[in-house]
């Protein structure tokens, strides 16, 4: 019995001096890749995005790629770990097919989204900062992911579109072009001269600062409404000041109404008593 045990301690002991120096290689090698990740991922994206700088390609889609790249630093370090474990990778690769489809018939949606990004990306329909309609929201572009797109709405909202449903969907591109056309219609009573009404709109907008002047400005009356006649009003402005002019043109005209005795109708019912 004690000679059995001494003989499976000496081969214990021959097995763990041959196999020391193969752990502690793999050890050296596990430690060497777990210290050089955040240097060479740091370095990776250093030079891709100067790399990118270069051919001034759209922000969005900067960080779609720099998401790609992301995931390939992460799977080439998991395969050097798995390959220097000893693990086959044809075993491993076995298994992550076979992970995959299972995954791929599961999240048939997010692939639906994965593919309705790059759609987007490649197609190019609206970048960062743009104002988009589109899928019953709206707001400014913040960024694109893989599965979805992030908007800030005007009152600062978050809101997340899936790129599948966003890539069928109908886009309203309200940022695309620096210039954009702001029409306001006004209503005043029948008995308002049509001339006069004209005159006033036409100056207003005229005098305006932020109203483009070398555009055209259209004021016209429009329609003969049930109490009322409606005339519309159509200039242009930059983008970014689309709502300043909106809302002063508002302003302006209903305080000028009130000076020059224009009345803007309002429904009302006349009682006759007999």
């Amino acid at each position: 019995m004690e000679h059995a045990i001494s003989t499976f301690l000496n081969e214990l002991l021959t097995a763990l001096a041959k196999a020391t120096p193969i752990i502690l290689k793999k050890l050296v090698l596990l430690g060497i890749l777990w210290a050089t990740y955040k240097p060479f991922k740091n370095f990776c994206f250093r030079a891709f995005r100067k790399f990118l700088s270069l051919k001034k390609l759209d922000e969005l889609l900067v960080h779609f790629l720099e998401s790609l790249l992301n995931i390939a630093i992460i799977m080439f370090y998991i395969l050097d770990v798995i390959q220097i474990i000893g693990i086959e990778m044809t075993s491993v690769l076995a298994l992550l097919g076979s992970i995959g489809i299972g995954v791929g018939l599961a999240l048939k949606g997010s692939l639906s989204d994965l593919a309705g990004g790059m759609q987007i990306l490649a197609s190019r329909y609206f970048t960062k900062g743009d104002y988009i309609v589109t899928c019953g929201v709206e707001g400014i572009v913040q960024r694109i992911t893989f599965l979805y797109t992030v908007l800030h709405t005007v009152d600062n909202k978050f809101v997340v579109v899936p790129n599948g449903k966003l890539s069928g969907e109908v886009i309203i591109n309200a940022g695309a072009n620096l210039e954009r056309r702001v029409d306001s219609v006004f209503s005043v009573s029948y008995d308002t001269s049509i001339d006069k009404v004209k005159e006033i709109l036409r100056e207003i907008a005229e005098n305006h600062p932020l109203v483009l002047k070398d555009k055209d400005i259209f004021v016209r009356l429009s329609k003969h409404n049930a109490s009322s006649l409606d005339f519309t009003m159509r200039v242009w402005a930059k983008k970014d000041h689309y709502w300043d002019v909106f809302f002063d043109l508002q302003e302006t005209v209903k305080k000028r109404f009130d000076q020059e005795g224009i009345e803007i109708p309002y429904n009302k019912i006349d009682v006759y008593q007999k």
